[in-house]
């Protein structure tokens, strides 16, 4: 059995290898041999230069990389367009498809799968209408409407959607089709009793570690609203380092660091490999997700695994994931700065957080989700053989 993956991602070629920067391991394409003999991806393809670093091995046995050419938003209404075309070319050739949305290329899969009568299941990943609304470009905001209410029907009559939040994009995007939680993140590694019990013992009263991660090329990610609110209560609370991972150009930043004279507390620390960022979370005290939008929040789920308290905006799965005295509306800088004091204020709270991030984060661990996953599959599979037979 042949099936296909469509997302709008970005693979990395070089010779016969492809390559992921993030979230696309060749491990994680396990969660679809196991039950296909052969996986076709679609994404966006383009040439890995020498000097790009930290990039994660995606190819492997059982799959092929197939580009789908670019084209603007309103071109993938367009009949025959580019993008469609290659679909159409790929869809006949496998007995399944799964289409991660929302994205062009996930959208225009289901078109095509309707139209050669082919099975199919979404896994939805997030809100386009918040993504667009803080892309940062204007024909993106303006597209966004549109975004919202293809996802929805795409969404609601999907015989099969996975979505990656346990109450939160089922509330926006409901399906008539058979449904399962089942996150994306999942983790494998989680600090020991012994370390949890030495974070407890932290004393915060002389220097404190915040941190963040998120790319510096994007603006929704709120590293201004997190710089902002250290700004303002700078004076009130011990000498601080707000250490920032995370890929792309820092000098964007710097000029409102200098502005707000953090200049000798910010430090961007740029990216490193995945199994290392554990490790750096371990010297983070309190971790800060200030994000205008997000789907689940991977970095918050791995920060809580490493047991550190957590802030967060109210956006997305997020409010699924953080205690509710650790989240601050969108936006508003002031009131996370708040909270950041309770807690540096407030010990009782600060082990509180510790203890329930922890715990939290055990939800997330590979085996659990790798069970859900396998049972939701299977179903998949069944209902492919028996359409089949008809």
């Amino acid at each position: 059995m042949k099936w296909l993956f469509a997302y709008d991602h970005k693979f990395f070629r070089k010779g016969q290898q492809f390559f992921s920067k993030q979230a696309f391991p060749y491990e994680m394409w396990q969660r679809y041999l196991e039950h296909c003999d052969d996986l076709i991806v679609t994404g966006r393809i383009q040439k890995l230069n020498e000097n790009d670093t930290n990039y994660s091995l995606s190819s492997g046995n059982q799959l092929t990389f197939v580009n789908i050419p670019d084209a603007s938003n309103l071109g993938y209404f367009l009949p025959d367009n580019a993008a469609e075309t290659a679909l159409v070319k790929e869809i006949k050739k496998v007995d399944a498809v799964i289409a991660r949305i929302p994205s062009q290329i996930g959208y225009l899969a289901v078109k095509v799968a309707q139209q050669l009568n082919k099975p199919y299941a979404v896994e939805i990943v997030g809100d386009p209408k918040e993504s667009y609304r803080f892309h940062g470009n204007w024909k993106a905001k303006l597209y966004a409407p549109l975004a919202t209410r293809t996802m929805k029907k795409v969404v609601k009559t999907a015989p099969f959607a996975l979505y990656i939040t346990e109450k939160e994009l089922q509330k926006l995007y409901p399906t008539k089709g058979i449904q399962t939680a089942c996150s994306n993140v999942e983790l494998t590694h989680f600090a020991d009793d012994f370390f949890i019990n030495s974070r407890k013992e932290r004393d915060l009263k002389h220097k404190v570690t915040f941190g963040m991660i998120g790319s510096l090329d994007s603006n929704y990610k709120g590293l201004d609203i997190a710089l902002q609110a250290l700004a303002t209560i700078k004076s009130t609370i011990p000498e601080f380092e707000f250490r920032v991972l995370g890929s792309g150009m820092s000098s964007k930043w710097q000029k409102l660091v200098d502005e707000l004279q953090l200049k000798d507390n910010v430090v961007f620390c740029g990216t490193m490999p995945a199994e290392e960022v554990f490790d750096w979370l371990k010297d983070i005290d309190i971790y800060l997700q200030p994000s205008r939008t997000e789907g689940q929040g991977r970095s918050v789920i791995e920060a809580m695994a490493m047991g550190c308290p957590a802030i967060t905006s109210n956006v997305g799965g997020m409010k699924e994931l953080t205690d509710d005295r650790m989240r601050f509306p969108n936006g508003d800088e002031q009131e996370l700065a708040k909270i950041i004091q309770l807690l540096l204020e407030n010990n009782v709270i600060y082990q509180q957080q510790i203890v329930r991030n922890y715990q939290a984060a055990m939800d997330f661990s590979k085996e659990i989700l790798e069970e859900k996953r396998k049972i939701y599959y299977k179903k998949f599979m069944d209902w492919i053989e028996e359409n089949e037979k008809r």
